[in-house]
């Protein structure tokens, strides 16, 4: 997912899916050409396309010839129900048609880059609907299988649904970690991680998903949060079971997990990072408050918003203990 301001270039085939009071829809030539003949490949329909092409190489104006193939394929695309999945899938979530202008459906270059994205425009004088462009990324072979693309669009449209759902106060930039880049990386996994949860969770309430979407996101959640050990199931489910939740809610959670049982980061727990050196530790100071006045004032001049409360490891106490 990504918000920026930058739109993508002009698709130029329009409306093969009614969307009746939704986005415009804007699919790329390319996509509905290689759909078209990857559709007919077997078709007993393909030599009546094939006739109807080849007579257009008898145009003798290439813009009128170009033209005259963009409208062949484009009847074609609909005629064969390529765009009907596309269609279904935005209807599904009407929150979309109130708060996205225009959706363009582009050719992706295979299905690993397939995805969804918020295009988001900063003229002030434009209304919020105005300056949202949704663009879908698609491969053409995406369009011969409908139910793992509709399976597909319905997870990434949920991601767009909550960009634009004011309850969820989406924003596009996570905080920075204090512990440098690999926290990023960190607390961007472990976001993404929640934020698929919710999503697969209200996927499979609707029978969207199968079952056995809960068994794979419930792994996905262990493996990226240990530290919750018996209670797993029970923090897994919190997320997993009940909305809804807000972007406000996740990063909270990625940052810093043993705060949802009421542990936060000085509560020292074995295995937890010293918020002063950023290794893991599993032996902290038991009583940073008597370190004396002169080490906590060199831990505060140095780490101004430390407190005692958050404790350190004890390489980190003896460290500033030995100073004069």
């Amino acid at each position: 997912m990504s918000i920026d301001g930058r739109l993508p270039q002009a698709a130029e085939d329009r409306d093969l899916g009614s969307q009746g009071a939704g986005p415009a829809l804007l699919y790329d030539p390319r996509l509905v050409e290689e759909g078209v003949f990857l559709a007919l490949g077997e078709h007993p329909e393909a030599q009546d396309f094939q006739r109807q092409r080849d007579r257009l190489y008898e145009m003798a104006d290439p813009e009128e010839r170009e033209h005259a193939f963009h409208e062949l394929h484009r009847a074609w695309f609909r005629r064969l129900g390529l765009a009907d999945g596309i269609t279904a899938a935005l209807a599904e979530q009407p929150l979309l048609a109130s708060a996205i202008k225009t959706c363009v459906i582009a050719c992706a270059p295979g299905k690993r880059q397939e995805e969804a994205d918020l295009l988001v425009r900063h003229e002030e004088d434009l209304q919020d609907r105005e300056r949202r462009t949704l663009r879908l990324l698609i491969s053409p072979e995406s369009l011969l299988d409908p139910p793992a693309l509709r399976n597909f669009l319905r997870h990434e449209l949920f991601h767009i649904r909550d960009m634009v759902d004011p309850r969820f106060s989406y924003e596009p930039e996570l905080p920075v970690a204090e512990a440098g880049p690999a926290h990023d990386r960190l607390l961007r996994d472990r976001y993404r991680i929640l934020w698929d949860m919710t999503i697969d969770g209200r996927m499979l309430r609707r029978a969207w998903a199968p079952e056995a979407v809960r068994a794979r996101r419930l792994d996905e959640f262990a493996r990226a949060f240990p530290m919750f050990g018996a209670q797993t199931l029970q923090v897994f489910g919190s997320f997993f079971d009940h909305e809804p939740h807000t972007h406000g809610e996740l990063v909270a959670m990625a940052r810093d997990p043993r705060a949802v049982l009421g542990n936060s980061r000085g509560a020292q727990q074995p295995g937890s990072r010293c918020p002063l050196c950023h290794f893991p530790s599993y032996a902290f100071e038991p009583r940073p408050e008597s370190l004396g006045a002169t080490a906590l004032g060199w831990i505060t001049r140095e780490f101004p918003d430390w407190k005692p409360s958050r404790g350190l490891c004890l390489q980190c106490a003896d460290l500033y203990r030995a100073r004069r």
